[in-house]
């Protein structure tokens, strides 16, 4: 058996392991953002790929070292933003919030769909947690972000997330 497979668009990751390698796995990163149409595919893969490099970041806790290039590489100047958690639009405050994201805590959760509706794309990331009911057990924590692309960068985001109570720090 394989360590994943894509079903109807959506990744099934069958190895635990993946949730930490995905991010460095060109295979997987591939297979999730294989569309009917090299476009579609390519923007697919643009977001795949921002998912990945900001989780690595995260993950190797090079935010500082590594945040303005990969956000520059990857979002607008004048990016939207939609989500209560990251306040101001823009690239530089898109890249201020960046600098205070929380390292250390494993691997962020790994991209296993992208959805495209023209400009829109909705990206669906997938990380199992422990059952607060049943803490022996886990439960699949699905995590849904919408941006739009506008000549191959980001340019405005949308998130599913509720506001904080407090704002990360330096904010």
């Amino acid at each position: 058996m394989n360590d994943f497979s894509v079903i109807d668009g959506v990744a099934r990751i069958h190895d635990p392991e993946l949730y930490g390698t995905w991010l460095d796995r060109e295979d997987y990163k591939a297979a999730v953002a294989q569309a009917d149409t090299p476009e579609r595919t390519a923007v697919k893969r643009l977001l795949i790929d921002f998912e990945a490099d900001l989780a690595r970041m995260v993950r190797d806790g090079t935010v500082q070292e590594d945040v303005v290039d990969v956000l520059k590489r990857y979002v607008v100047e004048d990016y939207v933003q939609h989500d209560p958690n990251t306040p101001g639009d823009g690239l530089d405050n898109l890249i201020e919030h960046f600098r205070h994201v929380p390292t250390g805590n494993g691997t962020p959760p790994p991209v296993v769909n992208v959805t495209l509706d023209g400009d829109l794309a909705c990206v669906m990331m997938k990380q199992p947690l422990p059952d607060p009911a049943a803490p022996e057990e886990t439960y699949d924590w699905y995590i849904l972000t919408v941006f739009r692309v506008r000549d191959g960068k980001l340019a405005e985001h949308w998130s599913a997330f509720r506001k904080m109570s407090a704002p990360l720090p330096g904010e």
